[in-house]
Parts: structure tokens; sequence; C-alpha cells
């Protein structure tokens, strides 16, 4: 069991998980792993009352500074739930300690705050852009880097809340009925022998929307990626009786980026992106009833 002091400590001041050993960071791990179990792909999620609120996070990258700006807005904020749509780690200064705030909020209040599976929460990404060979280098040992393999395994895909607007990593699967289809099922429980549900999970992950183009095209991302445009878009949220959704994955020099009529909302969460000097402004969402509101970091 993890003690709230040890939580309180590396959450008011993260710079301290630098410092930590592997036994340390596997207890977060352990405890992490349990909660992100009990949860199933899509997370459903409502506000009971008008005047509370869901603030949405896009990438991180570790990008420390920026999330630890967030976590000064969430409290004033208190927000009823903050969702992280994934991309926690790989390019940034600080992949581990990102990580490790992230599931540390999630253990400390693990009914207030989530996180999904961006397509960095893979090894083989994590093997191209950075973060595990960072964590070889401090750990030496390959082979704990399954506790975070572990973790990336047993992470949700998607958020509904108020069953109108959908949170997730990347953008739309080509099955439209692909979100009702894997509702009410744990990670535990992925068919991923079933062709369909694999390539629908690593479609939200890793599709993106695109202005003016006709249905689902092939993506210079790789084998099964697609670029969908406002058609099918159109189409997938009158199937889903969806109003809006919500997703990262991509960076604009604005911070965010409205496509589709106001109806799909890109974030993305890190400043301080690869580790250079700011050039864009970090953005987050926040959901009140069924309204969608952007905003920058100041």
């Amino acid at each position: 069991m993890i003690e709230q002091s040890f939580l309180n400590n590396i959450i008011k001041n993260p710079y301290l998980i630098t410092k930590l050993d592997f036994d340390q960071l596997s207890l977060v791990f352990r405890e992490a792993v349990k909660l992100f179990r009990e949860e199933t792909i899509i997370l459903e999620l409502k506000q009971k009352y008008p005047h509370e609120k869901v603030i949405v996070i896009g990438d991180l990258h570790g990008d420390l500074k920026s999330l630890m700006r967030l976590v000064e807005i969430i409290k004033p904020e208190n927000p009823k739930y903050v969702i992280f749509l994934g991309d926690i780690v790989d390019r940034g200064l600080y992949q581990l300690e990102c990580l490790i705030l992230v599931l540390a909020l999630k253990i400390k209040d693990s009914n207030k705050f989530y996180l999904l599976r961006g397509n960095h929460e893979t090894l083989e990404v994590n093997k191209n852009y950075g973060f595990f060979q960072d964590f070889l280098k401090r750990f030496k040992d390959p082979k704990k880097f399954n506790q975070v393999e572990a973790i990336y395994n047993a992470l949700p895909y998607c958020v509904l809340v108020n069953e109108s607007i959908l949170c997730l990593h990347g953008g739309i699967p080509e099955d439209i009925n692909a979100i009702n289809r894997l509702r009410g099922t744990k990670t535990s429980e992925i068919n991923w022998t079933f062709e369909n549900t694999a390539k629908s999970l690593l479609q939200i992950m890793w599709n993106d929307p695109k202005p003016n183009l006709k249905g689902f095209t092939e993506s210079f991302r790789g084998k099964d990626i697609k670029f969908f445009g406002k058609d099918v878009f159109t189409d997938f949220m009158r199937e889903n009786k969806l109003d809006y959704l919500i997703r990262a994955h991509e960076r604009f020099p604005e911070g965010y980026k409205w496509f589709f009529n106001k109806r799909l909302l890109s974030i993305f969460s890190s400043a301080n992106y690869r580790g250079t000097v700011p050039i864009i402004p970090a953005s987050y969402a926040i959901i009140r009833n069924k309204t969608v509101t952007p905003k920058i970091i100041s």
C-alpha cells in the first residue's frame, strides 16, 4: 500500500521523482495497474450538476513544466473529472517524471483522474522515440520495463462524457459500430484475434482528421492508419448520437484546432515539445454540461 504522504510529496514536487529508486516506482506501477484493470475500454462518465466541469488534457511528451502548470490550474477549478488523452512520454526532458506524476494523481483520487492510451503508450514507439532508452539508462534492466508495459496494456481507449462527448487520442475508426461494440469490455477481455477490434483500437490511437477530404484515406503514419473526412465523421457522430469529439495527437501553431463545423476539437498540452524553446501555446479543454471550450495554458 502506498502512503498518502509519499504521493503528496511527489505531486507537490515532481522533480523528486528523478531521485526515486526502482522499488519505489514499482509501488506506483503496481498500484496504478490494479486501478486500470478495473476500468473498461470505453469509460462512461457523467456530470451530475450543471456547474461541474471536466478538464481534458492532450499530449505531454515529457513536458513536466506544462504538466505542473496544469496541476496548478486543476486545483482551483476543482473539476469533477480530469481526462488525460495519452502520449505522456517520449521526446521530452522529463518523461518518467510526467508518467509517475499522472499515475500518482490517479492513485490519490482514482474517481477523478483518468488516463487513456495514446499511440506512444507502446513499447515499439517508446523504442523509437526515446522513453525506453531513457528508462534503460536509469535502471539498466530491460525486464523492469515490463511494469510500464503492464500499465499500457491495462489502459482504456476512450471516455464518453455525458453520453454525448467522446474523448480519445487519435480519431474515429472505420468501423462505425466499434464504440458500441466495445462498451462494457475490460482491456483484459479484448479479443486481439478479432481483426476488427485490433484495427479499431489502433485507429482510435492513430487516425487524424483532414479537411476537404471524403471518406478514409491512407496515412503516412503506417499500415491500417487513416485520415478521415467530414462526411464519415458526421456519419460516425450521428450513428453514435454524439455532439462533440475531443482528441489530441497533433500539434498546431495556435495551440488547438477546431475541425468539421466546430464539432471536433484537437488539443496539444505540451508547450516545450521535444525539450526545445517553447514556440507554440499549450492547450486543454473544458467540458461543462454539453459544451466544449478550448483553453490556452497561460
